[in-house]
């Protein structure tokens, strides 16, 4: 009997009403928040592009060349050159003399030590130079003429010399006593001369009261006439070339 009314006193039991007022549980204790971080939506983040993959280092910029000036030695530990040295140096950076006998006696004559005369003459195209023009060279200045044997002599001469020495500084002015250029342009492209050539220079010549044809100044980049020839000396040559170069060191 007992065994059939047992699962009716469990029935009876399970279905029972909760009792009206029931004693109150303490609550649970909260659980921890999280850091206040924002919540994460659940569509993941797309990562970023270097996400995934090693950072690649960006090739460092060259540093400009001149970004910083170089030290300079201080003035007063540099030793000085000596003068004799700066002097060799200048000569060093001349070619070597076309002639070697130098006759000290050679370019005394008369005109030494005084200025240029300034002049105002024609070139083989008919325009006009002055010797303003030839200011701060050394200037080798011939007087010739195409009647004149022994001008025709030395003027070859004084081409080759020009050739040499004008990227150094200095000019050959022909002047010639011709009024005509066509004789003269002729003569100076059948011999193969270089030079200034100037036209009418017979008054001009007349100032220096030489005595004969031809005659030739050295003249610094002063003005001063620091070399005389008169007359074609062939041995004088190398002295006319020595005043030159020292002419031209001086500069």
């Amino acid at each position: 009997m007992l065994r059939r009314l047992a699962p009716f006193a469990l029935l009876a039991i399970a279905c029972k009403p909760a009792p009206a007022n029931p004693e109150p549980t303490a609550p649970e204790p909260a659980a921890p928040m999280a850091s206040a971080a924002p919540e994460t939506s659940a569509e993941p983040e797309a990562p970023s592009p270097e996400a995934g993959a090693p950072e690649a280092s960006e090739p460092e910029a060259p540093e400009p060349e001149a970004s910083e000036p170089e030290a300079s030695e201080p003035e007063a530990s540099r030793p000085e050159t000596p003068a004799a040295e700066t002097s060799a140096k200048t000569v060093a950076e001349l070619p070597k003399p076309l002639f070697k006998s130098v006759k000290a006696s050679c370019g005394r004559d008369k005109g030494v030590g005084t200025k240029l005369k300034p002049f105002r003459l024609n070139n083989l195209d008919g325009k006009e130079v002055t010797n303003g023009r030839y200011r701060k060279r050394v200037m080798l200045v011939n007087f010739w003429g195409t009647w004149c044997g022994p001008c025709l002599k030395e003027l070859p001469e004084f081409s080759r010399l020009y050739r040499r020495y004008r990227k150094h500084g200095m000019t050959l002015v022909a002047i010639a006593t011709d009024e005509e250029a066509d004789p003269v342009k002729e003569l100076i492209a059948k011999r193969k001369i270089k030079a200034k050539v100037l036209l009418g220079g017979e008054e001009y010549a007349g100032k220096y009261d030489a005595p004969n044809f031809p005659f030739t100044f050295v003249v610094d980049t002063t003005g001063t006439i620091v070399g005389s020839y008169h007359g074609y000396k062939e041995d004088c040559m190398g002295k006319l070339e020595d005043d030159l170069r020292k002419a031209l060191e001086s500069k």
